[in-house]
């Protein structure tokens, strides 16, 4: 019987650097009725590209997420995936950069949310709390008492 595998090896720069170039590739081919499905997975992608040092694929990621803006800014009913960017936003292997282009995009997504779903949410959102950066810690809070 074969032993369970470990989690799949990060992803080489360049290989992150060929699938965000899909990925703007998609992007801007994607019509607006169907870019909230593609932002599941491009979004979190993009974002967490940004933990890479390599300067090719973080300009790719702002590219993907300058897309991402122009895109959404006018459309509130584009969903953005809130619950995948908490997920990033609050693993201890996420790095400044990264918490701080979540938080964003956290923001964007729980003000799409239909209210019952804000109120189902909110409360996870202030699970330790005090273990946030400040400056996240208003944006939070300002989240939830909404």
């Amino acid at each position: 019987m074969a032993e369970p595998s470990a989690a799949p090896p990060a992803p080489t720069d360049a290989e992150r650097e060929d699938a965000l170039d899909r990925m703007l590739t998609w992007l801007a081919l994607a019509e607006d009725a169907r870019l909230a499905p593609l932002l599941v997975r491009v979004l979190p992608y993009a974002i967490t590209s940004f933990a890479s040092t390599s300067t090719s694929v973080r300009k790719l990621a702002m590219e993907i997420l300058s897309h991402i803006n122009k895109r959404v800014k006018h459309r509130p009913e584009i969903s953005l995936p809130m619950l995948d960017l908490w997920k990033i936003y609050t693993e201890s292997a996420s790095t400044s950069i990264v918490r701080n282009f979540c938080i964003v995009y956290i923001e964007m997504a729980f003000e799409r949310l239909p209210s019952e779903e804000k109120g189902n949410i909110a409360p996870d959102l202030l699970i330790n709390i005090s273990k946030v950066p400040a400056q996240h810690q208003g944006i939070i809070l300002r989240l939830v008492s909404k």
